[in-house]
């Protein structure tokens, strides 16, 4: 097939494969959190968010099994961001399986960066856990698990990935500040799940 004709077709396809795992994965994500799965507003962003993703990412036209690794990453990173937003907790499913399928992935495919994710998966982990035992209810175990997760994945580009988190966050607590006051915006929690799963998602895509 015509090299141009692929490089614009990969898009499109990426695009119709993105909708429907993000349809999927807003359903998955309705069942973890205790909810119904129904197609709505919600479910529409998340396929819409999904859908652009993976059409940015065709268009770099990655080897085949470089796709494996980041199709992967989205099923953990796109359900935990969703059920931290609906019930402000991340399932260990999501986590420890999430975890489990990485290291999977990458002493198949790429066993090569294997030493190098688990020691930024160990450093991300302890770094976020000491955070957490610092400022109990500020950092939930699920966002430590979530980071391990990332380090895992995205190795020394987690660092980058987890700087994009954290300064969504602080950005977002700056917003709350200017609306409602410091006082308020001290005592706010905010899900960080959908922070780490877009600084990791743009890492990858950036990166891919």
């Amino acid at each position: 097939m015509n090299s141009a004709l692929i490089f614009y077709l990969s898009p499109l396809l990426g695009a119709a494969v993105g909708a429907a795992l993000g349809a999927a994965l807003e359903r998955w994500a309705a069942k973890l959190s205790g909810g119904r799965p129904v197609v709505g507003s919600r479910c529409l962003v998340c396929a819409v968010v999904v859908a652009c993703w993976a059409a940015g990412f065709a268009a770099s036209s990655p080897p085949l099994s470089g796709l494996i690794l980041p199709i992967v990453l989205l099923c953990i990173l796109v359900p935990a961001a969703l059920t931290d937003l609906q019930t402000r907790r991340i399932p260990n499913l999501l986590t420890g399986g999430g975890l489990a399928a990485v290291l999977l992935v990458t002493a198949l495919f790429e066993p090569r960066f294997a030493t190098e994710r688990l020691i930024f998966a160990f450093a991300a982990f302890t770094f976020f856990l000491a955070a957490a035992l610092l400022r109990p209810g500020g950092i939930g175990l699920g966002d430590v698990k979530l980071v391990a997760v990332v380090g895992a994945a995205l190795g020394a580009a987690s660092v980058a990935a987890i700087g994009v988190a954290l300064a969504g966050g602080a950005l977002a607590g700056a917003a709350i500040a200017a609306r409602h006051g410091w006082r308020r915006a001290r005592t706010a929690t905010l899900p960080l799940a959908p922070f780490i799963a877009a600084g990791s998602l743009a890492v990858l895509l950036l990166s891919g």
